[in-house]
């Protein structure tokens, strides 16, 4: 049987083809930080719980795959009528854990390629995932 754990895991590895510019959002009810990166080194542990997303210059961040409770694939429109899209890493009391969101590239070429991967992977894992504990 596949973990919740372990379905988090492909589910940034699927990303990983092809997301590329990527605004990752961490947020609690005083503060808001947001880490532009690419969506290319992702580290997991030898244990497989815990996944450390790299950035530029040393910044990373660190989130614990065993303590997500389901995945959430958005898309919809901006204010300014753009797509956005974002997959959700749901905690603890239905609180975002981590949201990332995908930027839209400065090559126009690339966006269609990301829209497909998101899109593909919204059907293959539905809008929402609950995920065992």
């Amino acid at each position: 049987m596949v973990t919740g754990t372990q379905k988090v895991r492909q589910i940034l590895e699927d990303g990983q083809q092809g997301f590329a510019e990527v605004v990752l959002m961490l947020e609690n009810p005083v503060t808001t930080a947001e880490v532009y990166t690419m969506f290319e080194d992702l580290r997991f542990t030898d244990k497989g719980n815990i996944v450390t997303f790299m950035a530029e210059g040393g910044t990373h961040l660190h989130m614990h795959m065993d303590e997500i409770k389901e995945v959430r694939f958005i898309h919809r429109m901006n204010e300014q009528g753009l797509p956005s899209y974002s997959v959700w890493f749901m905690g603890q009391d239905d609180q975002p854990a981590l949201r990332v969101y995908l930027r839209k590239s400065e090559k126009a070429e690339t966006n269609q390629p990301r829209h497909d991967l998101f899109m593909r992977l919204k059907e293959k894992y539905g809008e929402t995932l609950r995920l065992d504990s």
